[in-house]
């Protein structure tokens, strides 16, 4: 597996773990300041498996601990999930699809993802994840709606 390979292997692979514990943390995303995020995913590969969201705030480590996630069953055509009180901020998010909910990115021998996966911005990065900035979007008071076409 090659250096790349294993970044993005590492960075990317959401458990529902995390993602079920970090969402008990979304009480304390409340504030006067707060939106909502609808993310629509769509893309034919969701017709089978979990689909693993990670939403991460500027102030977060990018690729490291989220600040909220979800965790969905995936939906032939697309699926869409709602984040409620998001204060207002720059956002990322990294996203997969577990076709064998197996809890894991699964990869080929030498490291690259054979499962689909994705970025806000439908960002992609050279040899390993987009950057924060390449995949932000601003959440602001009023409901704001991202879309993630998966390929």
């Amino acid at each position: 597996m090659n250096a790349a390979a294993k970044r993005i292997s590492r960075l990317i692979n959401l458990t529902a773990t995390p993602l079920l514990a970090v969402g008990l943390l979304a009480g304390a995303m409340q504030s006067a300041n707060a939106g909502s995020l609808t993310v629509d995913i769509k893309g034919d590969v969701l017709d089978k498996g979990t689909v693993m969201l990670a939403l991460y705030k500027k102030d977060d480590k990018w690729m490291g601990k989220a600040t909220d996630g979800r965790v969905i069953p995936a939906k032939k055509g697309g699926v869409s999930v709602t984040f409620d009180d998001v204060p207002e901020g720059e956002y990322a998010i990294s996203m997969y699809v577990d076709e064998n909910n197996n809890g894991k990115l699964d990869a080929n021998g030498i490291g690259i993802p054979i499962e689909p996966y994705a970025f806000s911005n439908d960002a992609s990065g050279a040899f390993g994840p987009p950057s924060f900035a390449q995949a932000k979007f601003v959440v602001g008071k009023e409901k704001t709606t991202h879309v993630i076409n998966l390929k």
